[in-house]
């Protein structure tokens, strides 16, 4: 203290007490102050009444102030309790309360402490002048307080002061059996104490070197028992109890890194004592403050890496010391917690902590701030941390060009970060901040773990409704690595993207990729389809054959992912992809239960020549291995509701590289042919195939019809076509298909031509002509059929009979009713001869010849109506 304590001050006093011999309460008698302000001092000392029995409580008793409740302008003040031997007139000891106070600026100025105060008032019974008191010189009792706090124990005085700051009501007791030192050691304790506190605390700040039983607010008393909301601390002796707030504890942590750090308690209190400006007690964290003021660099950094940083001393250090004279480990804490407060901060520009970083930047920043998230391990919180230290760099980057790159490299290339970690980094970074470094996507593709992380993180990523850029940029990426290195997901995604010069994947490398999530299948069905890779199904087809067999949502999409990567009308398809595609499509039907008719293999149908159909039934073959519970359902949808020749054409190849299928094929057909022969028979099913349903018991129609057909087709003569009818009429009856197949004939050709094929069943088999019109009339489908040839006959008599002259009231009735058996006129063809005579009279001739059969008679008519 320059010049001592007492160097020119003076003090005001005042004294509470009774006259003697008076009766009357304790009052102020005499004083050089207001009486009300030395009342709130006196009153406030009163702390019960002396205990004579209690040599500890021996008089005299001194408080020292800084304020009270009821005047809180700061000053120093004691006062002191004493008896003089004198009682009141009802024989009670008359004790007297001195009180010596200083306002603050002069105190203060003077760094005035309880001790110095202690000695410096008059201690005898001299009257006191109607005045201020002036003090006489004191020592500097800095020292002494310094040799006190050693005494006591530094960890001791330290931890009660660190009570007193944390707002608590602090009993020293003796321990039990031990000499309570004299009043004046006493003081000196005390004072010690708040000596560990910077003298602005002492404007809030009271100490009692004894209390009785009455109620007080002191802070720090000797007294004999703790009393309620009093924290109890033994005499130099143990630890005191931790401070409950944040600021106290740091504060004492404080203290003793200072003390371990060979700081002489002297210049410790020295520094404490030099700062005068008043501390509310409301604001400790100033007292903390100017406590690491002692050690402004260290304690700030201290402070900093214990969590407990403030960033406006963070800037006092950096405004006094230069960033290159700080050294790496004070650094390596102070970078990472700027970046944390820029980070929090939300990285503004006008940010104090961004601009510290800005104006001190230190070209190891990245590399501190990398260690800082590194050292916390593969977290979710070490996570974060670099999400925001990188946003520090972004806000840098245009005066620290490359700072982004190099801060998410280092992260991304540690060594001891896990690779599902720096996966997702990586990916959540070009995210997030659309940013992106070759070292990082390097780190990721050279790591199959982190690769794959990546790819999750990225797949479950469902904000973006899964845009692909990042995916693009990271397969163009790694396509620049030399041939074959190139393998696994990133292959196939190379693949599904469309990356020129990318190797060809394998299904293996599909499964990788669709692996990573539930959906993926999706996803890379997508990509392939703006890539133009239609293979891609091939390659996905173990996965989409999971999806296809499951329902739900997702599943239920295939098909139309299928239409649109796999367009059955593309004349270009790869037929083992049609194939792929074509046999999901009806597992997929077939799994929800769909109706055969609603099943198809849409490629089936465009294949465009005999290669294409091969190469498609080769796949499809092989495919069903996998799923022979679909063969059936393959079956349906190849056969389809409506005959289809491409189709047809996959039905030899298909049963020849899969035998299993041909009962099928043939459960199918039959059912089809017993339905509607005529359109399939119009296909032309193969030989062996056919062979086989001759053999079916509802099919035994089949061969003779198929082979009506197949002569129809050829243009075979009449007599031909007599013969198949023949064979498949063994005893004359018709079967109804074939009976069909010649109406659709009669139908397709005409009366000439039924004529002409009548007269040759007629000479192989005597009255099948007959059966035969019998047949048509008699079934319901083919009745139109028989009238047709009925109007031909009739119109072939009127012919006739008008050639031979006859009336032509002779000619068969075309009235209303059933019309003349004119199949009759069937079984006895005209024949007209070829020879050299005369045409006409070879007409005529054949004519009369023709007309002598009775079929042409009116009454033959009537006897069959």
């Amino acid at each position: 203290m320059n010049g001592g304590p007492g160097a020119g001050l003076t003090a005001d006093w005042a004294v509470l007490g009774k006259r003697p011999g008076h009766v009357m309460g304790y009052q102020v008698l005499d004083g050089s102050m207001p009486r009300d302000r030395a009342e709130s001092y006196l009153w406030g000392a009163s702390t019960g009444t002396p205990e004579s029995r209690d040599p500890s409580a021996a008089l005299p008793w001194r408080v020292f102030f800084g304020s009270t409740s009821t005047d809180p302008t700061p000053v120093c003040a004691t006062v002191e309790t004493t008896w003089d031997g004198s009682r009141d007139g009802t024989g009670a000891p008359s004790y007297a309360w001195r009180l010596f106070l200083l306002d603050w600026p002069q105190a203060g100025a003077a760094r005035l402490t309880w001790s110095a105060l202690d000695e410096a008032v008059p201690r005898d019974e001299r009257p006191l002048p109607a005045g201020s008191v002036p003090l006489p010189p004191a020592r500097p009792p800095g020292e002494q307080l310094a040799v006190r706090i050693d005494e006591l124990g530094f960890a001791w005085a330290a931890g009660v002061a660190a009570l007193l700051l944390d707002d608590r009501r602090v009993a020293l007791v003796q321990e039990p059996g031990a000499i309570l030192p004299d009043v004046t050691e006493r003081v000196r304790a005390l004072d010690a104490v708040c000596a560990l506190l910077p003298y602005g605390c002492r404007a809030w700040l009271s100490a009692a070197t004894w209390t009785g039983r009455g109620e007080h607010d002191i802070r720090l008393v000797f007294t004999a028992a703790a009393r309620s909301g009093q924290t109890e601390v033994r005499l130099g002796t143990g630890l005191p109890p931790e401070p409950r707030g944040e600021v106290a504890r740091a504060y004492l942590a404080e203290l003793l890194r200072l003390n371990a750090k060979q700081h002489t308690t002297g210049d410790l209190v020295t520094h404490l004592l030099s700062s005068a400006d008043v501390i509310p007690r409301q604001n400790p964290a100033e007292a903390l403050r100017v406590l690491r003021e002692a050690d402004l660099l260290d304690s700030v950094v201290e402070a900093v890496r214990q969590g407990r940083g403030n960033l406006n001393d963070v800037q006092r250090v950096l405004e006094r010391y230069a960033v290159d004279s700080l050294g790496t480990d004070r650094l390596a804490v102070l970078v990472p917690y700027l970046a944390r407060c820029a980070a929090h901060s939300g990285c503004s520009p006008d940010g104090l902590a961004l601009g510290l970083l800005r104006r001190h930047w230190s070209r190891d920043t990245p590399a501190l701030l990398a260690e800082d998230v590194l050292a916390r391990g593969s977290t979710p919180d070490s996570l974060a941390l670099a999400r925001g230290h990188l946003q520090v760099m972004q806000a840098v980057e245009t005066e620290r060009p490359g700072a982004f790159d190099a801060l998410l490299t280092a992260l991304a290339a540690s060594p001891h970060q896990s690779p599902e970690w720096t996966g997702t980094l990586v990916y959540v970074t070009e995210r997030t901040m659309g940013r992106s470094a070759d070292g990082a996507d390097a780190a990721v593709i050279g790591s199959h773990q982190a690769g794959l992380r990546w790819l999750r993180t990225w797949l479950e990523d469902r904000d973006i409704n899964h845009h692909s850029a990042p995916l693009h940029r990271l397969v163009a990426r790694a396509a620049t690595r030399p041939a074959g290195e190139l393998t696994g997901w990133l292959r196939f995604a190379a693949f599904v993207t469309g990356q020129a010069g990318a190797d060809a994947p394998t299904e293996r490398d599909a499964a990788e990729f669709t692996g990573a999530h539930e959906d993926a299948w999706e996803i890379a069905l997508g990509l392939a389809e703006t890539a133009h890779r239609p293979e891609a199904v091939s390659l996905l087809h173990s996965r989409l054959l999971e999806v296809a067999r499951t329902r739900g949502e997702a599943p239920a999409r295939l098909p139309a992912a299928l239409d649109r990567l796999v367009p059955a009308e593309d004349a270009g398809l790869a037929p083992a992809a049609a194939a792929d595609a074509d046999l999901l499509r009806v597992l997929h039907g077939h799994a929800r239960g769909s109706a055969p008719s609603a099943l198809s293999l849409p490629c089936a149908r465009h294949l465009p020549d005999e290669r294409s159909r091969e190469a498609y039934a080769s796949r499809l073959g092989t495919r069903l291995a996998e799923v022979p519970e679909a063969e059936r359902a393959v079956i349906e949808a190849l056969l389809g509701t409506e005959p289809d020749r491409g189709s047809m054409r996959l039905l030899d190849p298909l049963t020849q590289r899969r035998p299993s299928l041909e009962p099928l094929l043939c459960d199918g057909l039959e059912h089809r042919l017993v339905e509607d022969h005529t359109r399939w028979l119009e296909l032309g099913l193969p030989d062996n195939l056919l062979a086989r349903l001759y053999t079916r018991d509802r099919l035994r129609w089949l061969r003779p019809v198929a082979e009506f057909h197949d002569a129809v087709s050829a243009g075979a003569s009449p007599a031909r076509l007599a013969r198949v009818i023949v064979s498949g009429a063994p005893h004359g009856v018709l079967p109804p298909q074939l009976l069909s197949a010649v109406a659709h004939y009669i139908g397709m050709h005409g009366g000439q031509a039924a004529y002409a094929l009548a007269g040759e069943l007629r000479g192989q088999r005597q009255d099948l002509d007959l059966a035969l019109y019998a047949a048509l009339r008699g079934s319901e489908h083919t009745r139109h059929v028989a009238r047709t040839l009925d109007e031909f006959h009739q119109a072939e008599v009127r012919r006739h009979l008008r050639l031979l002259g006859e009336p032509r009231s002779e000619a068969p009735s075309q009235g209303p009713g059933p019309q003349p058996p004119t199949v009759q006129a069937l079984a006895y063809p005209l024949m007209m001869p070829t020879g050299t005579g005369s045409r006409r009279h070879a007409q005529r001739s054949g004519l009369r010849s023709w007309l002598r059969w009775p079929f042409h008679r009116p009454d033959w008519f009537r006897g069959l109506r």
